[in-house]
């Protein structure tokens, strides 16, 4: 899991591109350090959370596909062991595409586990987020509580990409969204399921086919930071790669408040096609994206989490080969910075 650049992007680099209206970024210009080299055998990872067990400080990771792959390790680096599923049965959404779940979330409550996750087939608007909890993480443990939100053909939205932020006010919001409009976020009851608010539009990128998605929010320093992934994820032909820049990266915007506006480091709104990048392409790292940050017990950093396709390798550029990439996060600057770990 090599890359070919290894400079490290500290907080001298200009990191205030944005994606205003859709413009495309200048990411030549821009380093980014490699991700932590991993130990062991390849494992696929696709829309990564990495959470630790309270009891053991044990990592475990989620991933789409293989019905909420449960992957674990003892020690960031690995090596990482695929143990087995979330819904092995399948999500009890009624929904097409409920045997392939995507975009799992997970963060522990009050001695809880939830994990968001979302049941929709490739390009449909037809979705559901649903709900599933743990005591422990492990597989066979899981109990999935079905639906939290749903999506059609006249929604505004896409009800896919869930993640859940409890604020310092003890508000629990869930964020979502992927194409048509992009973003949105809505609150939730004691229950962690009953949607208590109607949905808040937070991010939209108004050019080409609207593709942003993945979207992610982090408290740090007064600040809430609101993450998405731009561009083209996935089904990428190795021969015929799309113009550089329109492959999936990420972006990031701010605000005090959780519900936004979310300003990006050029003062631009999210809303109004604003984001400065954090990661893009580079070296042997090909469309970085599906991304969320955890604070490590172990070390005390905030680890940025991410998937990528290996531009090199035995199949590079294809979705089999989606690798786990992790950062640690330079805020000395009050925006994130990637660092190696």
């Amino acid at each position: 899991m090599s890359a070919i650049l290894r400079t490290v992007f500290s907080a001298a680099v200009v990191l205030t591109a944005s994606f205003v209206l859709g413009a495309l970024c200048p990411v030549s210009a821009v380093s980014f350090p490699d991700p932590l080299a991993l130990q062991g055998a390849h494992v696929y990872v696709h829309d990564p959370s990495l959470i630790q067990r309270q009891s053991d400080g044990k990592y475990f990771l989620f991933t789409s596909h293989n019905k909420s792959g449960i992957i674990t390790a003892d020690q960031l680096q690995g090596p990482w062991t695929e143990v087995g599923s979330t819904l092995p049965n399948n999500s009890s959404i009624q929904l097409p595409g409920r045997s392939d779940i995507w975009a799992p979330d997970v963060s522990y409550h009050n001695g809880t586990y939830y994990q968001y996750y979302a049941v929709s087939t490739s390009g449909s608007h037809i979705s559901g987020i649903g709900l599933a909890t743990s005591a422990s993480m492990d597989p066979g443990t899981w109990t999935d509580h079905g639906l939290v939100i749903q999506s059609n053909n006249n929604s505004l939205y896409n009800c896919i990409d869930p993640t859940l932020l409890v604020d310092t006010n003890g508000t629990r919001r869930l964020t979502f969204g992927s194409y048509w409009n992009d973003t949105y976020q809505v609150n939730l009851g004691a229950d962690y399921q009953t949607v208590i608010s109607q949905p808040v539009h937070t991010s939209f990128n108004a050019s080409g086919n609207h593709d942003q998605e993945g979207s992610f929010l982090w408290p740090h320093g007064g600040y809430y930071y609101f993450f998405v992934s731009s561009g083209q994820c996935c089904g990428f032909d190795p021969q015929n790669l799309p113009p550089p820049g329109t492959e999936y990266k990420v972006f990031v915007g701010r605000s005090p408040s959780p519900s936004g506006p979310f300003i990006d480091q050029a003062g631009v709104d999210m809303l109004h096609g604003g984001g400065t990048l954090v990661i893009a392409s580079h070296g042997s790292v090909y469309a970085p994206g599906g991304e969320g940050v955890f604070t490590d017990s172990k070390s005390g950093k905030d680890i940025f989490v991410y998937h990528y396709l290996p531009a090199d390798g035995p199949a590079p550029y294809t979705e089999p080969q989606a690798s786990l990439g992790l950062n640690a996060i330079d805020w000395s600057s009050g925006w994130p910075v990637l660092t190696s770990i």
